[in-house]
């Protein structure tokens, strides 16, 4: 997006040194940076995020949900009956919860200019269904329907919500696998690898962009093909 020519707000958590490395990327390509903290779980958070953002960047145009729960293999693998009350609310407190929240902080200000782009994060499984990890696939459905009533609310203010649904992306958590796993993973699409977080930031981008200035309310599925079986 710095690319493109955005000027960056980057929202941390606990990562407070990759923000930063990032916001250093940002203004090595002549762009203005920040780092931002916030808990997306918290309402009143999201709410100073975005209050910073604009005071920092003076406009807010774009905004891009990527906050999740961290993946956890016994979690994702253990069975439905078996999760406990805090294992099937925390991935809906980070991941929906979070994109609910976000999404009220920024979509006034959006509104206002009658101009935006909200980029929420779905999953492919979500679409498809699964065995496993279904505490992150409630969450996940959640914010595709919460994409298509953003969309239908917004549109008339000139704001555009749209959601990425994702296969299986070599990001940081699926280093935990197994080599066996990661090679069944790898299988399971049309394309017969894993995605890179480089081939979602440029649908991200597309997103953001005016170029999908006629786009709005839909999940872009980017997966390699797997919803395909």
């Amino acid at each position: 997006m710095a690319r493109d020519g955005a000027d960056i707000a980057v929202h941390y958590n606990r990562g407070k040194e990759a923000a930063h490395a990032v916001v250093e990327k940002v203004e090595g390509l002549g762009r203005k940076a920040v780092a931002v903290q916030a808990n997306v779980a918290d309402q009143g958070a999201c709410r100073t995020l975005a209050s910073e953002t604009l005071s920092s960047l003076g406009r807010l145009d774009i905004a891009a949900c990527f906050a999740g729960h961290p993946f956890r293999l016994a979690e994702w693998n253990k069975e439905f009956a078996d999760l406990t009350p805090a294992e099937i609310r925390q991935p809906m407190e980070v991941d929906l919860l979070g994109s609910v929240f976000v999404a009220q902080a920024v979509l006034p200000a959006m509104a206002k200019a009658r101009r935006g782009s909200l980029i929420l994060v779905g999953s492919t499984p979500a679409i498809t269904g699964d065995r496993v990890g279904i505490s992150y696939m409630i969450a996940k459905a959640g914010i595709l329907g919460l994409t298509r009533a953003l969309a239908t609310v917004y549109g008339p203010n000139g704001v555009r919500v749209n959601a990425l649904a994702l296969g299986s992306i070599t990001t940081g958590p699926m280093g935990t696998l197994s080599e066996d796993a990661k090679r069944s993973l790898a299988e399971e699409p049309a394309l017969k690898r894993w995605g890179t977080p480089e081939e979602v930031a440029r649908v991200a981008a597309f997103l953001a962009s005016d170029d999908s200035s006629y786009i709005t309310g839909q999940t872009i599925v980017v997966d390699g093909g797997y919803a395909l079986h």
